[in-house]
């Protein structure tokens, strides 16, 4: 078997230059200083990209150039667990914890607990790496200074610029948020249509807005968005794009079709019309860009494409088919990483295209671990003496001193016969002694401990440890101010009776036979209570004066709040505008609609993490008034004035019902004789948008008379009423 000694050899020729610089400079200082101290870790900073094995429990280092592992760092995790990178650390993200180690050091940082427990979106830039939490608003900042923020809703794809700012769109929302390197709050200073989807790519580090509704691309400025120039192919809402370009085009994946689109932005020459390249039936994950290519993964038949910007295929490449998909992602090398959904394989995709598999294994050297040269020989194992050379008959010997010559006579009793000379054995190897039963001992640590809190609980899994010889017994769950045991089969403890809003650490160890293994520290958590959303708004009333064009409502604050904190009400007057309060009670004057509106009144609280969360809700229908706007006329109290003396002289009575309130509204008789002439008369409505006069003296018998009135541009007739004597 290949020696420890010789595989670490061989893991050491594989290193590049500067690591034999750095050996180099080690042994020099050492014959000066007397040292004696080896390398124990790679003291530089590889280029290249990183990938999780959970089976293995480490991070393994992938140079492109060369298509090989070049370093090993023993890191917990668990499946699915991802690797993002910093200057000088990387990070193992999983959904209950990240652990930072040394890109350098090798060495096993510090672990901290995720605000979410869904994957996130990693973007390696200056000022980062950051962790955009997509669905739940939230970006961290894993680099310096360290931080959570939230975005207050859910977020498009992320990128960012040279200059290390982070860029998230809401396009739900209509706004281009920023999060420079080392700010400490976001802002959303760009517009972005509202209701329309879209995503962001950086096209020689400018950025642009491709806006997938309307089918539009446009740069994004320090003041918004620059003129929209048409993409000249039809995509739909959900595309996606390379967050950067591929020889200056956009790359948009679009359903079962990728798209190449020529930006124009360097402004020397004319625009050509886009690429379309047919993928055929699929389920595509991508496209991603080293700048010259462009590559696609079909998760279906588990087939990786690389594409030219002529939209001409360069490669394909089965990937290993196994549970879950494989990761595709740009490393800071430019070079395009595709991992399996175990950690087991990495395929690199070239600046032109190429494709080189890249297993991953255990240690370093491991594919030499066993290998025998020509021949069968180990080199290592110790082999036998050889035995001493045949001594050959000497030829000048007379035939009489052969043995063949000096036979007995055929007569001669065959008990006479002389004894053949003894031959010389070679000599035999000397026994192998059995090696020594190695003797039981306490068992190892348990793997990948890790923490989850919930309400006054938390709840702790693991790894098997091993047993070193000696069955386990049982596993011992621990933290401060108490202790618990469970059976050796068990995975995981829940944990009762914690105090919300303390932290948590717990210490997992494995007992055997022999005794208790080491212990292996969780995550901190923090147990706290489940978050309780608002209840609805009490007493709320609305009302829609049409008159003048106004919508008002008033409401009292709910009888529960929930645990979180009020941020603002959701105002929603349904079709017709929706918008936030800080107050309860609102009035909008610029809204004109003579028919019912329902009007839905929602706090949003805020949860100890930030989020927002809509509570219950009121709703109220307001609409126009309740009766018709209706004119009645009538004969009114007798009067002498302009009509003289006559019986039949009177007024006409007018009332006004179901009318705007406080409006005013312009009287005008007529009469079937076509000689009546009258200047007219203005009325106001009350509140409730009643009025009533006695107007109009008339007293010519055996004539109909009716009232017209107008307002707001509108008119209502009223009844007729014959005019007779008396």
């Amino acid at each position: 078997m290949t020696s420890k000694a010789a595989r670490l050899a061989t893991w050491r020729t594989r290193l590049p230059v500067v690591a034999v610089v750095v050996a180099c400079v080690a042994g020099v200082v050492s014959a000066v200083t007397g040292a004696a101290n080896p390398v124990s870790a790679v003291q530089f900073l590889l280029p290249g990209h990183w990938i999780y094995n959970a089976s293995l429990q480490s991070a393994f280092h992938v140079d492109g150039s060369t298509g090989s592992v070049n370093a090993q760092a023993k890191v917990p995790g668990s499946e699915s667990d991802q690797i993002i990178e910093g200057d000088t650390s990387g990070y193992v993200v999983g959904s209950s914890r990240i652990t930072e180690f040394g890109k350098s050091s090798l060495a096993v940082g510090e672990s901290t607990t995720p605000p979410s427990r869904k994957p996130p979106v990693g973007v390696e830039t200056a000022g980062g790496p950051y962790l955009v939490y997509r669905e739940d608003g939230k970006v961290v900042r894993l680099g310096h200074p360290s931080a959570v923020l939230s975005l207050g809703g859910p977020v498009g794809n992320p990128v960012a610029t040279r200059d290390g700012t982070l860029w998230l769109p809401r396009t739900s929302a209509g706004l281009l948020c920023q999060l420079p390197a080392g700010a400490k709050t976001v802002s959303c200073p760009v517009l972005l249509p509202k209701g329309h989807a879209g995503a962001l790519s950086v096209v020689d580090d400018r950025l642009i807005f491709v806006d997938t509704t309307a089918d539009t691309l446009q740069t994004v400025e320090k003041d918004g968005l620059g003129t929209g120039r048409d993409l000249g192919v039809d995509v739909r809402d959900d595309a996606r794009l390379a967050t950067t370009d591929v020889a200056g085009r956009v790359a948009i994946l679009d359903g079962n079709a990728m798209h190449l689109v020529d930006t124009g932005l360097d402004g020397t020459r004319k625009t050509v019309a886009p690429v379309t390249v047919d993928l055929g039936d699929g389920d595509f994950d991508g496209p991603v860009s080293t700048g010259s290519v462009v590559a696609v993964v079909d998760r279906t038949t588990h087939t990786l494409s690389t594409y030219g910007s002529d939209g001409k295929r360069k490669e394909s490449k089965e990937l290993p088919a196994q549970e879950g998909d494989p990761r595709i992602s740009r490393g800071e090398d430019n070079r395009i990483y595709v991992d399996s959904p175990d950690g087991g394989h990495v395929v690199v995709v070239d600046k032109d295209g190429g494709l080189t598999d890249v297993p991953i294994k255990d240690e370093p050297g491991e594919q030499d671990k066993g290998a025998k040269p020509q021949g069968g020989q180990d080199p290592d194992a110790q082999q036998p003496p050889a035995p001493p050379p045949s001594e050959k008959p000497d030829t000048n010997k007379p035939d009489t001193d052969k043995p063949e010559n000096n036979k007995p006579e055929t007569n001669r009793p065959e008990t006479n016969k002389p004894e053949p000379p003894v031959q010389q054995e070679k000599p035999k190897p000397p026994p192998q002694k059995p090696p020594p039963e190695v003797p039981a001992s306490a068992p190892g640590a348990p793997t990948a401990v890790a923490a989850t809190a919930g309400d006054a609980t938390a709840t702790v899994t693991w790894g098997p440890a091993p047993d070193n010889r000696s069955p386990i017994t049982g596993y011992t769950v621990a933290w401060v101010g108490g202790s618990t045991t469970v059976g050796p089969a068990a995975t995981a403890a829940t944990i009762p009776g914690l105090a919300n809003g303390t932290s948590y650490v717990f210490t997992v160890t494995a007992v055997n036979g022999v005794g208790a293994g080491p212990t292996v520290s969780s995550n901190p958590v923090i147990p706290v209570a489940p978050f309780r959303a608002a209840s609805a708004p009490l007493n709320l009333a609305a009302d829609n004066d049409t008159g003048n064009s106004t919508v008002s409502a008033n409401w009292d604050a709910p009888a529960d709040m929930g645990t979180g904190t009020l941020v603002h009400y959701l105002v929603n007057i349904v079709g017709v505008r929706q918008t936030t309060n800080a107050d309860q009670s609102f009035s909008y004057n610029d809204i004109q609609i003579d028919q019912e509106l329902t009007i839905v009144i929602t706090p949003v609280t805020a949860a100890p993490d930030g989020q927002q969360v809509n509570g219950a809700t009121a709703t109220v229908t307001t609409g126009q008034p309740s009766t018709p706007a209706n004119v009645a006329l009538s004969r009114g109290p007798a009067t002498s004035q302009w009509c003289g003396p006559s019986p039949s002289c009177a007024w006409m009575h007018v009332e006004l019902t179901g009318f705007p309130p406080n409006t005013d509204v312009f009287l005008m008789p007529y009469s079937t004789d076509t000689t009546y002439n009258n200047p007219g008369y203005t009325v106001t409505t009350d509140d409730n948008g009643y009025a009533s006069t006695d107007q109009f003296a008339y007293h010519d018998v055996g004539q109909t008379v009716h009232v017209n009135a107008d307002f707001n541009g509108q008119q209502e007739r009223s009844n007729d009423v014959l005019w007779e004597a008396g």
